[in-house]
């Protein structure tokens, strides 16, 4: 018995892990570089690596034929590959869409992109100078933060005493939030 309730939870834990998986066409397997951290200055010269990033749209601006997009790159979940919002920015790239695409449909969100890495473009973030990746986009998946307002459980909650209903105290929310 002990064996066939092992196995179950075994399959189970595989079954379900089946069901978190990168976007179609965002898998991790299909690019050269999955971290921006992993981009070299030999890279940015070679316009042959694919790139696999993500993080929260800074900006958008329309040009002729193409919508640009400037990118505070966070690191990607390995399994989701959604961006993680709770991380460090690991920088910033700017990424090309062939086309329009409405600047109101990218602001507030996040984004995971498969592209070729083309080159570097130089730029100011205020009043400091910064060297901007570029990456023309092939493969994309918008994201929108939600919240969730989650009440830790309270043992004392609900309890009566003698019919009179009384809270000793109240926990306050915690506030996750997650991207869909």
């Amino acid at each position: 018995m002990r064996v066939k309730t092992i196995l179950f939870l075994t399959a189970l834990s595989f079954l379900l892990t089946g069901c978190i998986t990168s976007p179609q066409g965002l898998e991790k397997n299909q690019f050269s570089i999955t971290d921006y951290r992993d981009i070299s200055p030999r890279d940015l010269n070679c316009r042959c690596k694919t790139v696999r990033l993500g993080g929260k749209i800074i900006q958008s601006e329309i040009l002729p034929n193409k919508t640009k997009i400037e990118v505070l790159s966070l690191p990607i979940s390995n399994y989701s590959g959604k961006p993680i919002v709770e991380s460090q920015s690991q920088g910033r790239f700017i990424a090309y869409f062939n086309g329009f695409v409405d600047p109101e449909n990218l602001k507030d969100r996040y984004i995971t992109l498969g592209g070729i890495l083309s080159g570097k473009e130089e730029g100011k973030i205020e009043q400091a100078n910064y060297s901007y990746p570029l990456i023309q986009i092939e493969n994309y998946r918008l994201w929108t933060l939600s919240k969730h307002y989650y009440y830790p459980p309270n043992d004392w909650e609900d309890w009566e005493f003698w019919g009179w209903h009384h809270r000793p105290w109240y926990n306050e929310p915690e506030i996750r939030y997650y991207l869909n």
